[in-house]
Formats: structure tokens, sequence, C-alpha cells
């Protein structure tokens, strides 16, 4: 997470009030839907970029395949890349519920932001959903045929 949800400005404050919002989601044992991976989407691109722009030209999480093809001035780029979450959002709304009445803010936001998207190829896409892993499975086993240059699947820490 390189972004904290105390931050003094109005993304930040965003992120809180979705943060709030999913803690009493879980309390009240509402179950997952859409809307509610969208808030969880929202918040995980906070975290990490600081805003709610899904900037795929700049995104600093990328593959290194899909750095090639996106610097490769193919004009049809974007539709060779995929912006996929290392924890699948499902996966995170039940690390969230397993949390129960205890899950606070802070809690909500470390288990989010702790593995940020990433762009990567379709192709590498596919493969990882050959192998099992389109909804589940450790972020570190799902991406481990993905080679990444210049950071760690895991998102380093944060004030949250």
């Amino acid at each position: 997470m390189k972004f904290s949800i105390h931050d003094d400005n109005l993304d930040a404050a965003k992120a809180r009030i979705l943060l709030e919002a999913t803690v009493k989601l879980i309390h009240a044992g509402v179950k997952q839907s859409f809307y509610i991976r969208k808030m969880l989407w929202a918040i995980s691109l906070y975290l990490e970029c600081g805003n709610y722009k899904e900037d795929w030209k700049t995104y600093p999480r990328v593959s290194d395949a899909a750095r090639k093809i996106r610097g490769s001035g193919d004009r049809n780029w974007r539709k060779l890349v995929t912006f996929e979450h290392a924890r699948p959002l499902k996966q995170i709304y039940e690390m969230l519920n397993a949390e129960g009445t205890s899950l606070t803010v802070d809690k909500a936001a470390s288990i989010i932001g702790e593995y940020a998207p990433v762009l990567i190829t379709r192709e590498e896409n596919g493969l990882m959903n050959k192998r099992g892993y389109k909804s589940k499975g450790d972020p570190e086993a799902r991406y481990q045929h993905i080679q990444f240059s210049g950071f760690t699947l895991r998102s380093t820490p944060n004030n949250v």
C-alpha cells in the first residue's frame, strides 16, 4: 500500500467511506455482490495509486511481458493486456468476512491493500485460469509463472 486512508485529501476520505461501508456490510452479514466487488476494486486502486483512475499507460505494477506490449507502439496494445487483482476480489471479501465482527477499517485496508492489482497479458491470464486460478488461490502461486521486474507481488506495507 502506497497511500494511506488517513491522508488529508478527498480521495483518502472517499477510501475511508468505502472501507467503513465495507466493514458495516461484513458486520451485517451481507453476501458479496458485483457492487461490493466494485467497492473493493476502488479501494485497492486508491491504496496503490492514490486516486481512482485505472491508467494502464502509467500503472507501475506490470508484468515484463505486458510492459513489452505496452511499450511496443502497437495501437491495439490495450486489447492484449488485462488489469487483474493479484488476490481475487471474491477471495478478499471472504477474508474480510472471516474476520467477522472484529473487522476494523484499518484491518480491512490492510487485507485489501496487501496484494495490489497488476497489469498482465491476456495470454498470462489465460494460462493462470487454465492452471485453476481464475478466482482463487494464493497470489504467489497464481502468478508464479509470470515474470515481474522492479516490484514484488506483495505490496510493501504502509501506515494504513
